[in-house]
């Protein structure tokens, strides 16, 4: 299996059930990535005329396979979702240590259905998964929310919250990773508010090891080079993301 986990956690907010699903390898290897795979789950479980904002549509938020290794780009959580800003297929992704800490804790992912009833967060802590009140951080900012729950679950948990424009439905609300990145587009944070669901919490102490450790090595030289000398690194060194402006 390698940097598969094999499986996703399924936690439905309307009922309180956790589970965690196995994902057989010909779907991981047919399904590349965390995109691919959440392409596969929302065609199979959501029905094309849910509406955006109930409890029928389900917030994916994937890593890819190679989350959780050294290999240079590869923590990017992807979420997947039926968008309240275009009622059509959402995707949007951010980089950070999210997607890293879900492989760690042992998924390849985590789909989150249903809709409670009032304001919870979650906190997934490898095998252990809990639902808590989060009556304390609604109507608080991003900010706001991440030193408080970096005060409560500690400085190396990382996390993905809504602000004030998800809780409130915005249609092009973003959530925020920590507080430097942004899963921004198609309303993925209106999905999230829509469900009552603050922030998630994850901390994984597990490893990821590639199965062919000596020429995943030599692949990741060869990249991490190419990356450092390309001219597209040099300039969005210098200008950031503003360079794909036109």
């Amino acid at each position: 299996m390698g940097t598969h986990r094999g499986k996703i956690l399924d936690i439905n907010l309307s009922t309180g059930a956790v589970k965690t699903t196995k994902i057989e390898e010909d779907v991981l290897r047919k399904f590349i990535g965390g995109s691919g795979l959440a392409a596969k789950l929302f065609l199979d479980r959501v029905p094309p005329d849910v509406d955006p904002l109930s409890d029928k549509n389900v917030l994916f938020l994937m890593a890819g396979p190679l989350s959780g290794t050294n290999f240079p780009t590869s923590s990017r959580i992807v979420a997947v979702f039926k968008s309240p800003q275009t009622g059509i297929w959402g995707q949007a992704s951010a980089g950070g240590s999210f997607a890293a800490e879900v492989k760690k804790a042992g998924y390849d992912g985590i789909a989150i259905s249903g809709m409670s009833s009032k304001p919870v967060y979650l906190v997934i802590e490898d095998d252990k998964v809990e639902i808590k009140d989060a009556a304390d951080l609604w109507g608080k900012d991003c900010y706001q929310t991440t030193d408080i729950l970096k005060e409560r679950h500690g400085a190396k948990a990382d996390m993905l919250e809504i602000g004030l424009a998800g809780e409130n439905l915005v249609k092009f609300a973003s959530i925020l990773n920590g507080k430097w990145g942004f899963i921004s587009r198609c309303g993925v944070g209106a999905v999230m508010g829509s469900k009552k669901l603050k922030a998630v919490v994850v901390r994984g102490t597990g490893k990821v090891e590639p199965a062919l450790p000596e020429e995943y090595a030599k692949i990741r030289k060869t990249v991490l080079k190419k990356i450092k000398e390309g001219i597209q690194t040099l300039a969005l060194t210098d200008a950031g993301t503003a360079l794909a402006v036109e």
